[in-house]
């Protein structure tokens, strides 16, 4: 069981991996906002379809009034983490591209662990807060130097400065989603059956992909949003059906059949090696070179993820 689980969280890492790239095509050519509004329609689509022959009495059950507690937060989870969050990620990846982006969001564990310490009472230990450091000067370490700045094209999205804000603040609002999407399917722990963490997936894509669209249509600009995407801008749409297959499609999927054999914390470490996997990825796919200094960052930031995850286990060895 635990081989199997293991291969499953390798192929969702690699898959993860995979979708940036595309992405980080689909919005420098149809832009981040057009992006995130035709990324999360497609995935809500393929999900629910998919949601109708899984489970399908659970599935319908979900539309009843005792789930109202679960579609709050994870609604909200939907909002912040999917909406917010995905924007400030495909903007940072057009930005900084594939292989500085994917470091930043290694980050997201550091602001999980902070968030659900408040919302729901996590400990937050000594050890976890000398990983979340670790983990942050690993970030710094490869964002930051001058050769890695030096190696970003301008593409005429921001400044490098504006990306790792961007990077930063996507890391945050993935970390509060995850922390919101668990306190929903705690909520439902009194109810049979629970909500399945593949319909809970639909339920935060559908509220997420309908708060977006809502703001977009309030503000007057849903029109010139969404005119890159029936345009085709650049070619775009097939790398945005690219990046949605392999992320939200089929990566969170195989994440989801991860958890079912292994425990959480041993898939969100391998998990964590997303810009290893991306590191690589580029030096073959878009035969980037990169310096020792921005592998001992990864390294380094990972070492942190890594010591995060296992903070009880190292506190009990020492």
């Amino acid at each position: 069981m635990n081989f199997i689980g293991i291969n499953f969280a390798l192929l969702a890492t690699l898959s993860w991996s995979l979708c940036i790239f595309p992405f980080t095509q689909a919005a420098r050519r149809l832009g981040s906002v057009p992006l995130n509004h035709f990324r999360l329609v497609l995935a809500v689509l393929i999900l629910g379809t998919g949601s109708l022959f899984y489970r399908t009495g659970d599935f319908v059950q979900l539309f009843s009034s005792d789930y109202l507690g679960a579609w709050l937060w994870l609604g909200l989870s939907g909002i912040i983490g999917l909406s917010l969050g995905d924007h400030f990620g495909f903007s940072m990846y057009a930005i900084l591209g594939p292989r500085v982006g994917s470091v930043l969001t290694t980050f997201a564990p550091a602001s999980t662990l902070i968030i659900s310490y408040f919302l729901i009472h996590e400990e937050l230990s000594w050890i976890g807060i000398v990983g979340m450091f670790v983990t942050i000067v690993g970030v710094i370490w490869i964002s930051l130097s001058r050769g890695e700045r030096q190696q970003i094209p301008d593409h005429g999205h921001g400044s490098i400065r504006k990306g790792v804000i961007y990077g930063l603040l996507a890391a945050i609002c993935q970390g509060a989603g995850l922390v919101l999407a668990k306190r929903g399917m705690l909520s439902e722990h009194s109810l049979h059956p629970d909500v399945n963490p593949v319909h809970a997936t639909f339920i935060r894509l559908l509220i997420g992909t309908l708060s977006l669209f809502l703001f977009s249509l309030l503000s007057g600009k849903l029109k010139i949003i969404l005119r890159p995407v029936f345009q085709n801008k650049d070619n775009g749409i097939r790398f945005a059906v690219a990046g949605t297959l392999f992320g939200p499609v089929i990566g969170v999927t195989l994440s989801l059949f991860t958890v079912t054999f292994i425990k959480a914390s041993v898939a969100q470490t391998i998990f964590s090696l997303v810009p290893v996997f991306a590191l690589m990825l580029s030096y073959f796919l878009l035969k980037e070179k990169f310096s020792l200094r921005s592998f001992i960052g990864v390294i380094v930031a990972i070492a942190g993820v890594i010591i995060l995850i296992w903070r009880e286990q190292l506190k009990n060895l020492l």
